[in-house]
Parts: C-alpha cells; sequence; structure tokens
C-alpha cells in the first residue's frame, strides 16, 4: 500500500534556498571546529586520569570487610551485588519481585507511515520531486498521529492508555560490607524476562489479554451485555435478575434513595407513610430534601428508612428500564459510565465516594446505583500471531537481586565516590562479573579510544556537511543543464571533503600540541603534505588546448 505526491521546485525557489543555507552551513562548519578541540582536551585527560588511578590503585582481597587505612583511597574490588528491596509495579501489582531492577517497556501496534523521496532535475534548473507513502504495521514504542497520513484509511487507536515506560531501581544495594551509590547501581546490567505465568492482571484486563513468555498483549475492550431490567421493576424493591446479581437502591448517608427519577430532576424516596416523594439535591450544601406538596422537606423529619434489599455488588450495564421513567442507556468504558437520557443528551456519572453522581445543568441528579465489575461477553482481540491495530504490548524485565560486579572507586566510608585525578578528570568503574584490576582500566581506556573516534568522525562530518551547503549555490546555477550541475555538485563534493579533512587535521594537531606536543606536530606535518599534495596535482592538471 503506497501513494506518490509530485511536486515541482522552480530553480528560482531552489537558488534561493541554497543561499540561506550558507549561513546555517556556515555556523554547522564552525561549530565542528571547537567539538575537535574539546575532544582531543577530552581524550587526553580522561587517558591520564585512568593511568593515574591505575598506578594508585589498591586491590582488596575481599569486600566483606572494610579497612579504614583505605579510606579516601581508590580501590579495587569484586563481589555480589545484592539487594532486599522488593519492586512492584505501580500499574500492575501482580508484578513484584526482589530485584536490583524493574522495567516496564511498552509498545503499540500501529499504522506507520513511511516517505521515500527521489528528484529528477529538469531542464531550466527546476526539480520534480516524487515523494513515496508506504503504509505498514508495526510494533513501535509510542502511539502514532495518524491525523496527518498523506492517505486515508490507515486510522490508529489505542485499545490501552495511560500506561508507558518504566524502570523502578532498588534504594539499597550492598556488596559485602559495603553500600552502592544509585550511579553504580544504574549502571548494574544483566536483564532477564520476567516470567508472566500465574501473574494477576488488574481486573479492568479481564477477557482483554494474553501472555506470551514475558509479553502481555491487551486487546480491544469486549463489549458489555446488554441486561435489560423487567418492566415490572418497582420503586424501592430489589430485582434479582440471576442468582448473584441483584439491582437494589444504595442509600444516601443514612437514608433511601432510589433509582434517578430523570422526569423529575431528582430521584423518589419513600416517606414514613409508604408515599413515594420527588427528591432534589442541593450540591453545594451536600443535603437532600423531599418535595411534600411542593415544600421542601428535610428527610431526617421522617426518621431513618431502611433499605428493603441486600446491597447490590455487581454492575448492570446496558439499559436501565424503569415503567414510568423510560429508558436510560449505560455505556461503560473502564471506570468511567455514561447515561443516556430520553433526549439524547450523556451525562456523566463521576465517582462520590462508595456512590455515583450524575451531572445535569449544574443540577446533581443522585442516582446512587451500586456499580461492580463489567459483565462482558466474547474475548478480546489481543492475538500474539496476528495482533490488530490498537493492540498494546507490555515487556516486563528484572536484574536478579544478586549479581556479580567489580568495581574501582573511591572508598568512602561504607560506600564509594568517584576517584578524582590531578587534573581534575574523574575515575569510577563498574563492570560486570569478577574482573581484575589491568582488565578494568583496560577496558576503560578501549572505551575512551572508540569514543575520541567517534567524536572526532562528528566533528569531521559537521565541518564536511556545513561546507557542502556553503558550495550548494554553485552546484544550482549549473542545474540549468542538469548534467553541468551534476558535474559542479561532484566537484564541490571533493572541495568539501578536502577542505573539511585538511581543517580537521589541523584542528586535531593544534589540540595535539597543547596537550602532546610530539604527536601534534607529526598531525601538523601530515597536514602539511595533504595541502602540497593538492597544488601539485592541480599543477600537473593538463592546459586545455587552444586553437591556433
Amino acid at each position: 500500500m503506497s501513494v506518490e505526491e509530485v511536486t515541482t521546485e522552480s530553480w528560482g525557489s531552489r537558488l534561493g534556498n541554497s543561499f540561506k543555507g550558507i549561513v546555517t552551513g556556515g555556523v554547522l562548519f564552525l561549530a565542528g571546529i571547537p567539538l575537535l578541540f574539546w575532544n582531543e582536551g577530552r581524550a587526553v585527560k580522561t587517558a591520564k586520569a585512568l593511568e593515574e588511578g591505575e598506578s594508585v590503585c589498591v586491590s582488596l582481597p575481599t569486600a566483606d570487610s572494610i579497612d579504614v587505612q583505605n579510606e579516601g583511597k581508590l580501590v579495587h574490588v569484586t563481589g555480589n551485588a545484592t539487594t532486599q528491596d522488593v519492586l512492584t509495579d505501580g500499574l500492575f501489582p501482580g508484578i513484584s519481585m526482589k530485584a536490583i531492577e524493574l522495567r516496564r517497556s511498552v509498545e503499540y501496534y500501529q499504522w506507520v507511515e513511511h516517505q521515500s523521496t527521489r528528484e529528477e532535475k529538469q531542464v531550466g534548473g527546476s526539480v520534480k520531486k516524487i515523494t513515496t507513502y508506504s503504509y505498514s504495521k508495526e510494533w513501535v514504542s509510542s502511539p502514532e498521529d495518524s491525523s496527518s497520513f498523506k492517505e486515508a484509511g490507515h486510522d490508529n487507536i489505542v485499545h490501552y492508555t495511560g500506561v508507558d515506560d518504566e524502570t523502578k531501581n532498588a534504594q539499597n544495594v550492598t556488596m559485602g560490607a559495603y553500600s552502592l551509590t544509585a550511579g553504580q547501581v544504574n549502571r548494574i546490567s544483566g536483564s532477564k524476562p520476567v516470567e508472566l505465568k500465574d501473574v494477576a492482571m488488574p481486573q479492568e484486563l479481564a477477557g482483554r489479554t494474553t501472555v506470551s513468555g514475558n509479553m502481555l498483549y491487551i486487546g480491544a475492550p469486549v463489549g458489555p451485555t446488554i441486561m435489560p431490567l423487567p418492566n415490572g421493576m418497582q420503586p424501592g424493591v430489589a430485582q434479582q435478575l440471576s442468582p448473584t446479581m441483584y439491582v437494589t437502591v444504595d442509600s444516601y448517608p443514612g437514608k433511601q434513595l432510589l433509582v434517578l427519577d430523570d422526569a423529575a430532576c431528582g430521584a423518589l424516596i419513600q416517606g414514613p407513610t409508604g408515599d413515594m416523594y420527588p427528591m432534589v439535591a442541593d450540591e453545594a450544601a451536600d443535603a437532600a430534601y423531599m418535595m411534600v406538596n411542593n415544600s421542601p422537606r428535610n428527610i431526617t423529619d421522617y426518621g431513618d428508612l431502611t433499605t428493603p434489599a441486600p446491597t447490590v455488588t455487581q454492575q448492570l450495564p446496558g439499559l436501565i428500564q424503569v415503567e414510568r421513567l423510560g429508558v436510560l442507556p449505560v455505556v461503560c468504558f473502564g471506570d468511567k459510565v455514561y447515561v443516556r437520557t430520553q433526549d439524547n443528551r450523556m451525562l456523566l456519572i463521576k465517582p462520590w465516594q462508595d456512590h455515583y453522581v450524575v451531572t445535569n445543568h449544574g443540577v446533581m441528579l443522585r442516582a446512587y446505583i451500586n456499580l461492580g465489575p463489567v459483565q462482558t461477553t466474547g474475548t478480546g482481540t489481543a492475538n500474539p500471531g496476528a495482533p490488530e491495530v490498537g493492540d498494546v504490548r507490555i515487556t516486563w524485565t528484572y536484574i536478579p537481586d544478586t549479581m556479580p560486579v567489580s568495581i574501582v572507586s573511591c572508598q568512602q566510608g561504607n560506600t564509594f565516590s568517584p576517584y578524582v585525578a590531578e587534573n581534575g578528570y574523574t575515575v569510577d568503574l563498574l563492570q560486570m562479573g569478577t574482573k581484575s584490576k589491568e582488565v578494568m582500566f583496560q577496558a576503560a581506556k578501549d572505551s575512551n579510544t572508540m569514543w575520541t573516534w567517534i567524536l572526532r568522525f562528528v566533528g569531521w562530518l559537521m565541518m564536511y556537511m556545513g561546507l557542502k551547503m556553503v558550495l550548494a549555490p554553485i552546484s544550482v546555477l549549473g542545474d540549468v543543464l542538469p548534467i553541468l550541475g551534476n558535474i559542479l555538485e561532484f566537484g564541490t563534493g571533493i572541495i568539501a571533503f578536502m577542505v573539511s579533512s585538511v581543517t580537521a587535521l589541523v584542528v586535531i594537531a593544534i589540540a595535539w600540541l597543547a596537550y602532546r606536543p610530539v604527536l601534534g606536530i607529526t598531525l601538523l606535518v601530515l597536514a602539511v603534505g595533504l595541502v602540497v599534495l593538492i597544488i601539485k596535482k592541480k599543477k600537473k592538471a593538463p592546459e586545455p588546448a587552444t586553437a591556433e
């Protein structure tokens, strides 16, 4: 499934945009210079801090006791990181275990729009852009907004909201006699999948989930069972719909209250003589009154009224049918309940203590019907083998309560703190497993080297892309004839590559002159040699023949 969109950008518009890009490209090129310089200083200082740390580091024979003579020293110690903390998922209390870390990852099955664009240069300098939009169903880490999709028919929904990624870490993790810092705990790795077998799930997900390994699949809400009340229902009399379901009245604190009387904008209440009177509610005063001969009377004037039947403990979705009150459809969505009135208004029933409150145009219509679990039919759409758009997939992983670790850090009492080298850089290492001091420092040095090269490439790429943007107007000018524009674009690309490479080498060499002069001079000579080579090749280029 795909759709194409064809647009044309004029030569003048392209030329104007290319000139605008000169400023952005210049800033990008200049930003690469301090990045490269800073990176070299960082690399040298980190290497020196590691060398200093390795020379003074003391390896401890065991973590089971603390030697005060090592206070403030950089120490190397190995052992088991352990915790007694129990970590519990706040939304899924059935996920609870003793662990160093508990992680919840949420994914959504959504339509995803993919976009690819190809350009075709036209004679005269304009460019025809053919953009292809394709669509596929994928598991993604956050819901996709389908309202901006180019092609209709790929609408996204989410069947279960209000749950996000979450990571919980144990607050008390020890290694022998030492307590680990929060930073050290966060670096402990080695997650394992949480086994979801026999784990209780929230009630609102009943019938909507499927468990596969350590993944919980949540499908669409199942439809409510439509169970109308008998037309012969009488106010004040409990109706038994099944051996386990009753519909009866609840009570306003200490007072009997019947079902909602929508026509009277209130409810009916039974007086001591057995007569039924309309009841109105005053939200501001949090009080209810009986209307006797059109006059409000305090309910307490009539003494305590008793409920004539057991309290209902199950919810009745569907249609509430009371012969003299008409039909009030009830729709249930999770913990929210809506009532549709006879004039087609939707009234939201909001929780109030153990009861529910219906609001309509500022007038409180209180009908305290006891609502319990939703009665459902059928099954949800949670099928790991054939998910549907809107399904949610949740994965839990944990780090066990005992994990072997090796630490290089400064001993501070019964815990640790980073070791501060003479140049101000710190050493605070944690690696999984039992590792020697030499192995840990070598791994830290290798990591420093890797990041040095990564940042060197990033700095050079910033300079190269920036210079390409600065030179872009040249190739756009030549695009009046597409073949000429392509040649100029290739040529400016070579110039950008050579200039950014020479500049990067010079910046790195200057930085090393400040930190390590010998290597700095070598790099500087290499850069000069590259410039000389470019000049010589230019001089050797054959001159164009002239007509005699």
